[in-house]
């Protein structure tokens, strides 16, 4: 539990130090704050807890679409290195595609579905978090993948200029 605490306390900093800040001592304002050791260590013993009070039906499928999620961005990340290489990359096109498609869709079903039983007023606890953790999920995985498209474009444009 220490080691990824620790791990998670320095992803969270690093969401919020620019390039050029090494720590969150260099950050100023806002992002100071939010990158402080303590800031990020209590979030995730926060959600840590949260999670632990939840039983294992109301998170697994959470668990599940982060897996998928994580699956689509790694076959991102490995067509965005072949590309950057010059090799061939697009045999990881439609699997990327497949993934990253299904599971956003998966994710954002998940949303509705939950919007409208909070709407209803059926909600428990449980239904809150999986709601913000499920939005939360698809919007980080809509920026990668428009960073994604960014960096396929500038690869294609590279090799048409080359």
């Amino acid at each position: 539990m220490d080691t990824g605490t620790r791990l998670g306390r320095f992803l969270f900093s690093e969401l919020f130090l620019k390039e050029d800040e090494k720590t969150w001592k260099d950050a100023t304002g806002a992002r100071k704050f939010l990158a402080h050791p303590m800031v990020g260590t209590t979030f995730l013993v926060v959600v840590g807890c949260i999670l632990g009070g939840l039983s294992l039906s109301q998170i697994w499928g959470l668990f599940g679409a982060a897996n998928q999620l994580l699956a689509g961005i790694a076959l991102m990340a490995v067509c965005t290195w072949l590309g950057q290489a010059g090799k061939n990359n697009k045999m990881f096109y439609v699997p990327m595609v497949f993934m990253l498609a299904a599971t956003l869709c998966s994710l954002l079903i998940t949303v509705k579905n939950k919007i409208v039983m909070i709407g209803a007023g059926q909600a428990l606890w449980g239904d809150w978090f999986q709601l913000i953790f499920a939005a939360a999920m698809a919007i980080l995985a809509l920026f990668l993948v428009a960073e994604g498209i960014q960096t396929f474009k500038k690869q294609k444009l590279s090799k048409a200029s080359a």
